[in-house]
């Protein structure tokens, strides 16, 4: 067993020192006696929960223990209990977020980057059979790493944990409440489970199996739940494209919104994305905490209360009256943020630099003006397709000093390759390596591979609500857009509205 340990240990946390969690259990004593003939560096760490009479006892065990071992001790008292009643809140989640976040306080003061818990094999078999049963299946088992947290014992049972104990002869607690099989995992411990290893005497390995196979397949899918989930980097608080999100399978979506929830520091439960999904379809909610979740034209927002919006050094709240000097005139900043899909609970926070009531800034609503430039060649690019009755997208290649510009004709070729951005490539071949395309419409998945293979960076306007790369599927690495999106999308908008109007004619 310290072998077996010693090599888990040495792959899941190579680097000392190690923060253990050790409540007096035998597992968790098993856990530091292991550490220690390991060889390993460590602190021990102990938080009394102070929910039984005789919590002081456990405290002052680890505290000994720990002497014995030659390990630093940290201990900490805190009344959960009250904690739980104050907030109205479930006393098993309080106490687990009290737990680790006194954990990550030892861990930060004693520089380790791991954390160290004692959950076994049994653990997680009993974890995976709870979450079957209460139909919350997302993360189904105990992961083996987790951030700072590490589980070496996940491989070991809490019968051949004893024995080792028992064989050092040493001792440890035991916790009453484990006994009472009103408690669902007592319940199952000392009811269910021997039934089951009754008829299935490897029930709990193979429990363990499935949880590992759903592991694997869970960090896939939360690999293309991430692609979907893409920032608005134009906005300064949390925002997120709207279309991504709806345009992907349910089980994806829910996924990234749940990494949303995370992001908030709020538990991801399932009432929580109903409202995220229905702030997608354009219906705002609060979240817990505060924050306001809205959808604003293509954009889902989530707005932090007023006190945790800050302002940059040398910015201010727009203030009644206020206005941009535009090339085309004078612009109220309202109407101006209206423009860009500010949100109406930002219209009055947005941080602004302005001398008297001309705003000379609106942080990050102003795209560079050389990339308003190039993205208005674009346009007058599309604007030409749009008069040869091609789908109007324009394109700018920029490579170094050089400019280069074209549009789609595809109806002009009978080509259906023959996109702004393909033509572009095609002209320009290997020199195109490093430069930046500026092109009206998100690019395809044929355009993405391609541009992605010649090393081509993109910036585009409109979003591509059928064929986009980086809307439809997720594959858009190296792109953003956004810059001019409503004179991109209008363009487009006047195009298939004609050819409506043609067909009908016809």
């Amino acid at each position: 067993m310290e072998e077996a340990f010693r090599a888990r240990l040495a792959r899941l946390a190579p680097k000392d020192p190690l923060v253990l969690a050790v409540s007096g259990g035998g597992d968790s004593v098993a856990l530091a006696h292991l550490v220690r003939r390991a060889g390993r560096e460590a602190v021990v760490a102990h938080l009394d929960h102070a929910l039984r009479p005789e919590s002081g006892e456990d405290l002052a065990f680890v505290r000994a223990l720990a002497k014995r071992l030659g390990f630093p001790f940290f201990g900490e008292r805190v009344e959960v209990g009250r904690i739980a009643e104050r907030r109205g809140e479930n006393l098993e989640a309080v106490a687990r977020e009290v737990r680790y976040a006194f954990l990550h306080r030892v861990a930060k003061e004693v520089g380790a980057k791991a954390i160290l818990t004692a959950h076994t094999l049994d653990d997680q078999a009993e974890t995976v059979l709870l979450k079957l049963l209460q139909g919350t299946a997302r993360g189904l088992g105990i992961r083996e790493k987790e951030g700072w947290v590490v589980r070496p014992l996940l491989a070991f049972c809490r019968e051949e944990l004893r024995a080792y104990l028992k064989a050092l002869g040493e001792a440890w607690r035991e916790d009453p409440s484990n006994q009472d099989p009103a408690l669902d995992r007592n319940y199952l411990r000392l009811v269910v489970f021997p039934l089951l290893e009754g008829r299935f005497p490897r029930a709990k390995e193979a429990l363990c199996r499935f949880a590992g196979v759903r592991e694997a397949e869970d960090a896939h899918l939360e690999r293309e739940a991430e692609a979907r989930l893409l920032p608005d980097p134009r906005f300064f608080v949390p925002a997120f494209r709207a279309v991504p999100l709806l345009e992907a399978p349910p089980v994806l979506r829910r996924r990234a919104l749940r990494r949303v929830l995370e992001a908030l520091d709020l538990r991801p439960e399932g009432r929580l994305i109903v409202l995220l999904e229905e702030a997608l379809s354009g219906k705002a909610a609060t979240l817990p905490g505060g924050h306001t979740a809205r959808r604003k034209g293509g954009t889902l927002f989530l707005i932090p209360p007023e006190p945790k919006l800050p302002l940059p050094p040398g910015f201010r709240r727009p203030e009644p009256g206020d206005y941009l000097e535009r090339p085309f005139g004078r612009k109220r900043l309202r109407d101006f943020l209206a423009e860009k899909g500010v949100p109406k609970e930002l219209k009055g926070l947005w941080p602004v630099r302005a001398e008297g009531k001309r705003v000379l800034e609106v942080l990050g609503l102003f795209p560079p003006p050389e990339e308003e430039h190039l993205m208005a060649l674009a346009l007058e690019e599309a604007r030409a397709a749009f008069r040869e009755g091609e789908v109007p997208v324009g394109a700018v290649l920029v490579v170094g000093e050089e400019v280069h510009a074209d549009h789609n004709r595809v109806e002009a070729t009978q080509d259906p390759t023959a996109h702004a951005e393909m033509l572009l490539l095609r002209r320009m071949g290997r020199r195109a390596r490093g430069g930046r395309l500026y092109v009206t419409l998100e690019p395809c998945r044929m355009c993405h591979h391609a541009l992605r293979e010649a090393g081509v960076e993109v910036v585009y306007g409109a979003e591509n609500l059928k064929e986009g790369a980086l809307t439809r599927f997720g594959q858009g690495g190296g792109m953003r857009g956004g810059v001019l999106e409503g004179e991109c999308a209008k363009l487009l908008k006047d195009f298939f509205a004609r050819l409506r109007e043609g067909c009908r004619s016809g």
